[in-house]
């Protein structure tokens, strides 16, 4: 506890920079960190989004101190960055209301590997109960940590699984998602747990194996569509200015803000 203040008060000097880059997912909260830790730290901080495997590339590149990443590191990336769980999130499933598969919509995870796979092509497919409406299905681009988090659960349901090829709509942002499905009659989508609140007025949450997307069911496991959320540093990096950074994060403070921007915190408070 007395750490903190002690060396922000030594590596405060205004001429420390600290670049940070990676996943649109962490980048709005890596913002409201950024306007606090300048603040605490007196250290000029610049944030980039760009996707998870851009923060990757610009950390293993040195051109960014941390990268932000939704998902976790593969095999194939683990040699040569550290990763740092900072946060908890959930991938929540919208769909459009015409669907019409009730007031308070719950969709099996392997029925949702159907429907993105394309054996199942409308509302009223298998058990969905839904209306005749053709699904429309939206995802986001490939190589965003938002859609490996989804297809990497969907893989567990179904290790068969692969996203069919034809008829996808792809967007790269999830206020694409939302305007896309909330547009688009008979659409799916999924978002980030942090703007679940912000759903428009043709669309509808949809609960995964009987479970909402809470702060507990994130926790427990009981939601089947979670991850953590990270900083990667490169090598085994243990003082310096991005390790302040990822410590204050994790202090009461850092992970007050991953609260307030609708993330779940993981300091057991």
């Amino acid at each position: 506890m007395i750490c903190v203040p002690v060396m922000a008060t030594v590596m405060g000097s205004g001429s420390v920079s600290l670049n940070v880059a990676g996943s649109t997912t962490v980048q709005p909260l890596m913002v409201e960190l950024q306007k606090e830790f300048e603040k605490f730290a007196d250290v000029e901080m610049n944030v980039t989004g760009g996707g998870s495997g851009t923060g990757i590339s610009a950390t293993l590149n040195g051109v960014a101190d941390i990268g932000m990443l939704s998902r976790d590191l593969k095999e194939s990336e683990k040699n040569g960055l550290t990763a740092h769980v900072i946060a908890k999130d959930a991938v929540v499933i919208i769909i459009n209301a015409s669907a019409n598969i009730g007031s308070d919509p719950d969709i099996p995870l392997e029925d949702l590997a159907k429907i993105y796979s394309g054996e199942y092509t409308k509302w009223n497919d298998g058990t969905l109960g839904g209306s005749d409406q053709s699904i429309a299905v939206i995802a986001r681009e490939e190589g965003s940590g938002t859609r490996d988090c989804f297809e990497t659960a969907l893989k567990k349901a179904d290790p068969s699984f692969n996203m069919k090829e034809k008829g996808v709509n792809s967007v790269n942002s999830t206020g694409a998602v939302l305007l896309a499905v909330n547009d688009t009659p008979g659409a799916i989508g999924y978002i980030n747990m942090n703007v679940s609140d912000g759903i428009m007025g043709n669309t509808q949450t949809v609960k995964v194996d009987g479970e909402e997307a809470t702060k507990m069911t994130v926790l427990s496991g009981d939601y089947h569509i979670s991850r953590d959320l990270l900083l990667v540093t490169k090598g085994d990096v243990t003082d310096g200015m991005p390790i302040f950074f990822i410590d204050w994060v994790l202090s009461r403070d850092g992970q007050d803000i991953v609260e307030n921007a609708g993330f779940v915190r993981i300091d057991g408070r």
